[in-house]
Parts: C-alpha cells; structure tokens; sequence
C-alpha cells in the first residue's frame, strides 16, 4: 500500500512539471514557404530556416514526419548536424506517411523528446568606435563610424559549407540532375598529367555527391579540340569549370552565354579576366594571401610586441613583395623595418638587435621573393632565439618551397604561412579521401586531386542548394573543402568574383604543422 502511494504521487508530480513546462515553452513560429521545386521528379517546398525554429516545429508546420525530412535532405546531414539559421532545407508537399499526431494539450504543448538544438545564429556584436586601423585589420566588420549603424559580423571562413542568414529573392530552380562542363587541357603534354589529377579529384567528388542523392551529368571537353568544343553552346550546363590558361579562358567566355559564370579552377592568372564576362577565379589570387600576412601579423600584436619589416637592399620589390608594403604602410600601424643587402647577412645582428621587443615578441614580416635572401633572413630572425628573444615570423606562401630553407628552422622561429592551398592530413575527411584515391586510381593524390575534389564539391553543392541561379548567392555561400577554403567577393566594377579565402598555417617550435 506505501508503495502504491508514492507511485501515485510520483506520477502526479512529473504531471504538474510537465503541465508547468507545457506553460513556460513557446512554439517557435513557421511560416509556410511559397516557394515550391522539383528534385528527381518530386515536389517540394524550399523552406529558409530562421532563428530559434526546430525540426520538430518546421515538421509539425508543415505537417510531415521528421523522416520525411531527413530523407529530402539527405546531403546535410540534418539528423547529426542540426539547423543552422539561414539554411535551406526542402519539405515534402506530401508526406510519405501520416504526420505525427500532435499531442491534444493546448498548441504550446512540450515537443517530444527528439526536439533538435535551436538553429544557430551569427551574432551581432556590439557597436564600438572604430579606429582606421579596425577597419583595416577586419574589412567588411565596420561599415562607418556613424553611430546609429550596426557593424556586420566578420567575415570569417566557415568550417563547413554554411551560406549566411540570407533569405534569396528567387525561385529556386534546382536541376534534377546538375550537367556540369569540364573544359579542360586533357592532351596538352605539359599540363595534361596535373588536369589528369584533378579530374580523378572532381570525379570522386561527384561519386560522394552522388551517393548523397545528387544527380550529376558530366561533360569532360579538351579545350585544345576546337571542333569537339564548338559542339557545346554551354546554355544547358549548371556549372562550368575551366579552362585552365589565361588564353584558352578568354577563349571561353566568347563562347559562353552572357549569364553563365566560368570557372577558372587553376590559374590565379586568370583572375585579371574577370572584369570582362562574368568569371570564377577559385584559387585565391596572391594578393590576397600577401595581405592577410600582414592582416594576420598585426591581430596577434600584443602589447610590448614590436613589428619589423625585413627587406633586400638593392633589389626591386617582386609583385608579391610589394603587395606586402603597401598593405603594412596602408594599415596604419607602427613598424620597424631592416634592408640588407646579402653579403650583409654576416653582420646585420645589430639591426636585428636594436629593435628586438624587450618584453614580448618580435614579429618579423619577410618581403622578398630570393631564396637565398630568405633563406640568410630565416638564419638571422633564429639568432634571435639564442639571445632569448621570443620571435614569431611571417611569410609567403612560396617559402615552403624553398629547399635551401631548413624545416627545422621554419618551426623554431614559430613561421606563420597564409596560403591558398593547405591538407591536414590528421583529419577524417582527408583520409577517406586519401583511401577512396588509392582504391579507385591505385595511386598517391596530389595538390591537383585534392583541389579537383574541392572545386566540384563546392559548386555542384551550391547549385544542388540555390539551384540554376546560384551566381546570385555566391557572395554568401561559403565552404572549407579538404585542400581549399572558398569564400568570393564580387571586386568594385568587375563582373566575375574571385576566392579571398586564405588558411592560416603555422609552423609550431614542438615540430607540428598546424591548421589556425
């Protein structure tokens, strides 16, 4: 009888909780989407999902089992990953089975126990007075320093395909099965075994794509076969990638309709094209990963740091190494800078020691392009640490092409490197890659597999979600790939888009190669 009798108070109490929580919980709303496509022959809507919404409340809106839903979206993983505000996801019109019945409590009533995590949002950050020197460090994060505006979120790489809470102002037209072009130099001899590489890369990208629902027709095209490529009006192909060289490029955008983008997929060259017919430049142009160098210098400046431009005397500013000054002048910041000529190199210390920081870290930035130069400036930024001075250096990209360069040498002086291409082999998507690979070519991927892989993930990704308009969204449609980051802007007055994205790798004084 006593154990019957707290039984039953038990049961009254999870009631009255469960009655209180039923009062506490407010339904997040959901607005029926009016835009409805086809996929595979399928009706759906196209919901853009908003702040605080849920499976469990997107499903009930639309009256469909959550399976109905992790079945259409299949590619996003929905069951593990969750929402994420401005997101797309297609609804069924019709369910496969009868929705699950809501419970007769009051509309408020508590979700069921499977009620996914609240969609994440960007948040806002706090209006502040900007300096010249914020605005340079975070371009896009401040608009002005009006104080009624409210600065934007910065502008980072996403660490997964992830577009921006942005609501599209079209239909969307999703292709029930994505045609994509390659135009590519398959029997050019000198660069026929690199595009071999990445199209086995784009290949194995579109065998994942697949195998997550994505129908894709694939058209590889020589662009070195004029008549083969003259068969092809590009019209009906939802994306376009290549050609490769700045010549063969310019020959395709006469060939392409006005309203279709080209992908150049290899070639930062080919970047200076994009102000004619709307164009892709997907690998990051150097001028971008030369001024994140010093953007990056200068956000790890910390008080009692000091900043020290190293230079070759004597010698013209390369491209690249002029980048890099004029994007220091133009920040605004405080820097010391030291140019020497080579056969200086035995006797420069002093300079290096005039302008060490007492009590934090030297920050050396390289400008300069001779490998041997480089080479003498890495040997004298060491020196430094025999002195017990804490230094960190900050160079091109190209530095780890350097063979006269030791690794060992890259790792004490704590190198950071903002580069465009970049694979950390540690992580799991990299390794199944790396054994699809073998299993399918019997051979090692390269750069150009990688870069393949990515380069056809990112837009069959972007069409299969925006559909055939996809050129209107790129701007916030971002990706970090396996090898590459993927993140456009449109340049003032130009009429194609060109990749900004940068990784940011240091190489650590405990011997680790490290992804920021």
């Amino acid at each position: 009888m006593k154990r019957k009798l707290i039984t039953t108070i038990f049961m009254v109490l999870s009631l009255g909780a469960l009655d209180a929580a039923a009062q506490d919980y407010q339904a997040p709303q959901v607005k029926i989407s009016q835009d409805k496509v086809r996929v595979n022959g399928k009706s759906y809507y196209a919901h853009v999902v908003t702040e605080k919404q849920t499976l469990y409340s997107i499903s009930k809106a639309y009256n469909v089992s959550l399976q109905d839903i992790y079945d259409a979206n299949k590619n996003l993983d929905l069951e593990n990953a969750g929402l994420k505000a401005g997101q797309v996801i297609f609804i069924p019109t019709q369910p496969s089975a009868p929705a699950e019945t809501a419970p007769s409590a009051p509309a408020t009533a508590v979700p069921s126990p499977v009620q996914e995590t609240p969609a994440k949002t960007h948040e806002t950050p706090k209006p502040r007075e900007s300096s010249a020197l914020d605005r340079w460090l975070y371009p896009g994060k401040f608009k002005t320093n009006k104080a009624e505006e409210q600065p934007s979120a910065p502008a980072e790489t996403e660490a997964a395909a992830e577009p921006k809470d942005t609501v599209p102002a079209f239909a969307l037209d999703i292709p029930e099965r994505i045609k994509v072009a390659m135009v590519l130099p398959f029997t050019s001899s000198r660069l026929s075994d690199n595009t071999v590489d990445f199209y086995s890369g784009a290949l194995l990208a579109a065998r994942d794509l697949g195998k997550s629902g994505i129908s894709i027709d694939i058209d590889a095209i020589d662009v070195r076969d004029s008549s083969y490529i003259n068969r092809f009006t590009f019209a009906d192909h939802d994306v376009i990638i290549g050609p490769i060289t700045s010549k063969d490029m310019q020959m395709m955008l006469g060939k392409c309709p006005s309203d279709k983008l080209v992908i150049s997929p290899l070639d930062p060259q080919a970047y200076a094209l994009s102000t004619g017919h709307p164009s892709v430049q997907a690998p990051t142009p150097t001028v971008f990963q030369n001024q994140d160098i010093v953007r990056w210098a200068l956000q790890d400046m910390a008080p009692g740091d000091s900043l020290v431009l190293i230079t070759s005397k004597g010698a013209p500013l390369s491209e690249g190494s002029k980048i890099i000054v004029d994007a220091l002048k133009a920040s605004g910041a405080k820097y010391h800078t030291i140019s020497y000529g080579i056969l200086e190199g035995l006797s420069i210390q002093r300079s290096f020691e005039s302008h060490f920081s007492l009590g934090g870290v030297t920050r050396y930035i390289i400008a300069a392009d001779d490998e041997s130069f480089v080479n003498d400036a890495v040997r004298n930024v060491n020196l430094m640490l025999f002195k017990k001075h804490q230094v960190a250096l900050y160079a091109p990209s190209r530095i780890r092409s350097f063979n006269m360069i030791e690794t060992e040498y890259l790792h004490s002086v704590n190198t950071h490197i903002s580069a465009a291409y970049f694979t950390d082999f540690k992580t799991k998507n990299v390794s199944n890659f790396i054994m699809a690979y073998r299993a399918l070519y019997n051979t090692e991927p390269n750069q150009f597999a990688f870069h393949g892989y990515d380069t056809m993930h990112y837009f069959v990704n972007i069409c299969r979600t925006y559909g055939r308009q996809w050129p209107k969204v790129l701007q916030d449609y971002n990706e970090r790939g396996l090898q590459t980051d993927f993140r456009f802007v449109r340049e003032d007055g130009a009429e194609g888009f060109v990749n900004t994205a940068v990784r940011r790798v240091i190489y650590t004084p405990d011997y680790k190669i490290i992804l920021q």
